[in-house]
């Protein structure tokens, strides 16, 4: 039984759309976990029997590569001497270059354009033609576009996101993602370097196993070029999966798949394509201790709430 923990950002700076784990809450996640838990990389311990140890281990994630992972968030876990494992989007530390679902955000709630004109059949009516005239409207609007996207098929997301790019010019991108010189120090530093994909794709909307296998194969294969070695460990960006996709990643040469789900993995129950992680967000202390104990998720189930 292990509980693994997911993090993104850790950043002092709030956003409303993509909003950092604050530093002092993250301190207060890192002590607490490591005080009730034997915190270490699921990659140390997932051919052991180790896994099988009840209520004894806990692992520390994050997803996607953002620069404070390594300024804000490796300090701390120095400190509390707990490696975790970083699974990254390899365009991404490539270009420096945001995430689809981050550069979404970010594009709506920059922009100074008033209007968007997504005129496609495949999405709901009312977010094809918009009037977008405050910041508030915008930021609305991308919340329930950034919805329904996910819900598409993958080259039906591509044909969006370019076409808001191309309609959002005048927003000048940040530039917030490690470089591989980030990724090589954490590595030397005991951490662990896995795959988030190539281009963060939402790969069980993806139906050509070609472009599957790219995501797949040349995000491993970069890590390998910059890091010396091909990573077991495949993250599913945004949690999305099915039974090809973890047929695939097997063939590809990873051990081990990464979803959600907000759970506590129960390798009795659960194979090791599909390992749920505890998402925890910018939130309150004792909405954060609930999720860090499952408590929360188990409150769901009981009152049936979805």
């Amino acid at each position: 039984m292990v509980r693994n923990f997911l993090f993104h950002r850790v950043n002092p700076k709030r956003d409303i759309l993509w909003d950092p784990m604050d530093v002092a809450l993250f301190e207060k996640c890192i002590k607490y976990i490591s005080n009730k838990y034997e915190v270490v990389p699921l990659e140390d311990i997932a051919f052991t029997n180790h896994l099988y140890s009840v209520n004894k281990y806990a692992t520390i994630m994050f997803d996607d590569g953002y620069k404070d992972n390594i300024e804000y968030a490796a300090p701390i876990l120095d400190k509390y001497k707990c490696k975790a494992s970083f699974y990254v989007v390899t365009n991404c530390i490539d270009n420096n270059t945001l995430t689809w679902t981050h550069t979404l955000d970010y594009l709506f709630q920059h922009t100074n354009k008033q209007k968007i004109d997504l005129d496609f059949d495949f999405l709901p009516t009312e977010l094809r033609r918009k009037k977008l005239l405050s910041t508030d409207d915008r930021i609305f609007y991308a919340r329930k576009l950034k919805s329904a996207l996910k819900k598409i098929s993958y080259r039906d997301r591509r044909l969006v996101l370019d076409r808001i790019k191309y309609s959002y010019t005048d927003v000048k991108m940040p530039k917030l993602m490690m470089n591989w010189t980030d990724l090589t120090e954490l590595k030397n530093a005991g951490h662990y370097i896995g795959s988030h994909t190539v281009t963060h794709a939402m790969l069980g909307t993806m139906t050509n196993e070609d472009e599957i296998n790219n995501e797949l194969l040349q995000s491993g294969n970069k890590i390998k070029q910059n890091l010396g070695f091909f990573p077991i460990t495949i993250s599913y960006p945004v949690g999305s999966y099915n039974e090809q996709i973890k047929i695939l990643a097997q063939k590809a040469g990873y051990k081990l798949g990464l979803a959600v789900k907000q759970n506590i993995f129960n390798p009795y129950k659960e194979d090791l394509f599909e390992i749920p992680r505890i998402e925890l967000y910018n939130e309150s202390w004792f909405k954060t201790k609930l999720r860090i104990s499952n408590t929360l998720e188990n409150i769901k189930k009981i009152i049936g709430y979805k």
